[in-house]
């Protein structure tokens, strides 16, 4: 179904029928997809038991907003590039950790293992979460790998940015990421009364991710599905972020023009170009990921983008995907919860796939019309 009001579009035809036959396929029982070219947005559309007014988990779209938060704490002068991080935390202040910056932490090079298991230990005693006690016991995590010589995806590395943020502000992550980031954008509905993009959405809103009767949390609708975020209260470094495809594609475009008034351009600049060279210099053959990467954003990483290098963007385990490409001038959105009521269910990595170049075709098409006098 295309949003109320809109006009018609091939483009809102071909994505509408990618999005059905995604649910009739059972890929997913839901979908939402938004796509801005040139800085118009096209009708969203939306298939199975959402509408374009449903809220998703983003996962790990999360990241891309932490990333933000903290380059701006950078423009401030709260934090630096290329400081260690041990300056502010503690665990960071010796050895091998001493040696990590916040770049490191934001291209996923620190030496930082992929996950933390501290939440399972913290469940498995049948108390309450203690976040305090819980980012005690991740900051003290060791490195699997000396900072600056491989890339290893780390959900442990953006929660660490998380508590850096958190221990040079003083100030709690749901409220940096709010007056930093959504506050200031521009285009969507992000006031407190219906904001487009939250840490905090009204659960009827949202579509449910996972069943989860292990963990003693039943359907999950409308609360972080990502385990480790869960245990940490929801709005994390690593996920927790929800949204409607609008209010993403508002994000996405900003970040595609440089995030006018929220960063510097020098540090929108950084954040875009792919800093895994300089970053690993000669263990770059070996240790990287095959893609590139910037601070938070994957390059060109064509299994979901397709073979559009200029592409950036990111996607999340729940089903999500946000795509930008300044070239082409497109903003592309793929909202799903392919995860309820199991992950073990599908993969929507073609489904992004499709999307991708679904919105490229659609751009092109539009450059290609011809001038109406």
């Amino acid at each position: 179904m295309t949003t109320p009001g809109a006009q018609p579009s091939a483009l809102a035809d071909v994505l509408t029928g990618l999005l059905e036959d995604a649910v009739a396929g059972g890929v997913t029982p839901s979908a939402t997809c938004a796509v801005v070219m040139g800085g118009r947005p096209q009708p969203v559309v939306a298939a199975g038991a959402a509408t374009a007014a449903t809220y998703f988990d983003l996962a790990s779209i999360t990241k891309v907003f932490t990333a933000v938060t903290a380059l701006s704490l950078v423009d401030s002068g709260d934090l630096a590039l290329d400081e260690s991080v041990g300056t502010w935390l503690p665990d960071y202040g010796n050895g091998a950790k001493s040696a990590v910056t916040l770049r490191h932490l934001l291209t996923h090079t620190s030496g930082l293992p992929a996950v933390w298991p501290g939440w399972r230990s913290a469940l498995a005693t049948g108390e309450p979460f203690n976040r305090r006690d819980l980012l005690a016991d991740l900051l003290a995590m060791d490195l699997s790998a000396a900072p600056g010589t491989r890339f290893e995806y780390s959900c442990v590395g953006f929660n660490t940015v998380m508590a850096l943020a958190e221990r040079a502000t003083g100030r709690p992550w749901g409220e940096l990421v709010g007056e930093r980031v959504l506050g200031k954008l521009v285009g969507g509905n992000f006031a407190p009364g219906s904001p487009e993009l939250t840490g905090s959405p009204d659960p009827e809103r949202c579509a449910p991710t996972e069943l989860q009767p292990e963990y003693g949390r039943g359907m999950v609708q409308g609360v972080v599905h990502d385990e480790s975020a869960w245990s940490l209260g929801g709005l994390s470094g690593n996920a927790g972020m929800f949204g409607t495809a609008t209010g993403l594609a508002v994000f996405g475009d900003s970040l595609r023009e440089g995030l006018p008034g929220i960063l510097s351009p020098a540090l929108a600049e950084e954040m875009w170009r792919d800093q895994l060279p300089e970053v690993l210099g000669h263990h770059l053959a070996a240790g990287g990921p095959g893609y590139g990467h910037g601070l938070g954003l994957r390059i060109g990483q064509e299994s979901w983008m397709g073979a559009h290098p200029g592409a950036r963007g990111h996607n999340g385990f729940t089903g999500t995907s946000l795509l930008m490409d300044r070239e082409a001038g497109i903003t592309a959105v793929l909202l799903t919860n392919r995860v309820h009521p199991s992950r073990t269910l599908s993969d929507v990595t073609e489904l992004r796939h499709a999307v991708a170049d679904a919105a490229y075709a659609g751009a092109s098409a539009l450059t290609e019309q011809p001038t109406q006098y």
